[in-house]
């Protein structure tokens, strides 16, 4: 009859054997079995943000800083000179907007041996227009025309019969390329435009101008 003592000897005989036995199974096995690897991926690259389509539209203002260049029978006596503009427009659709603007731009009169050489001349320019633009990712090509009124400062023009009155008609249509950042409110861009001021002698306004939008 086996005692509880005597079970208690035999498992304590057998458990050297069996732990030698579990150690050298254990280190057959790492030995035969295939090494582990692990699997390399690529890291993210980064996305542009904001993508284009998250770009705002609608509400904008637009600043601008160029030349105006006058061109016909005031031309001669009116040197190009530097402008400020302001524009508050709407984009209606992605493709159609319409602007009111406003525009300053300072001359230097130009009449050989004349009393009006050399006189300070300014030209007010305020407009509207309907844009159409054709965008692609961060680029939008641009069409533009209006209508609106030009006033200069002074009568020195009217003094060499140059112009019938201060304020004038102005109509015409321009073209724009822009850059927008990464930024969904801002971008940045060129505007040429020309326009034909009757009043002036039936002369025409060259307006060339670097720009930087706002969208709300």
């Amino acid at each position: 009859m086996i005692t509880g003592a005597s079970r208690r000897r035999a498992i304590l005989n057998r458990s050297p054997l069996f732990v030698a036995r579990s150690l050298m199974l254990a280190i057959v096995g790492l030995t035969l079995s295939p090494p582990a690897h692990g699997q390399v991926t690529e890291a993210p690259k980064a996305e542009l943000f904001p993508d284009p389509s998250k770009f705002a539209y609608g509400l904008y203002t637009q600043g601008e800083l160029g030349a105006v260049t006058l061109l016909g029978p005031v031309g001669p006596h009116l040197r190009p000179g530097w402008g400020l503009g302001l524009a508050l427009g709407y984009d209606l659709t992605r493709w159609l907007a319409v602007e009111a603007r406003a525009l300053g731009s300072t001359h230097i009169t130009a009449f050989a041996n004349a009393p009006q050489d050399g006189e300070l001349l300014q030209l007010y320019h305020l407009s509207g227009a309907a844009k159409l633009s054709f965008r692609y990712r961060y680029l939008a090509i641009s069409a533009d025309g209006g209508a609106g009124i030009v006033r200069t400062s002074t009568n020195v023009l009217a003094t060499a019969g140059l112009n019938e009155r201060r304020t004038s008609l102005a109509f015409g249509g321009g073209l724009a390329a822009d850059y927008h950042t990464l930024s969904r409110h801002f971008s940045f861009g060129v505007h040429a435009s020309f326009f034909q001021i009757p009043s002036l002698a039936r002369s025409h306004a060259l307006i060339t101008m670097a720009s930087m939008r706002y969208s709300f």
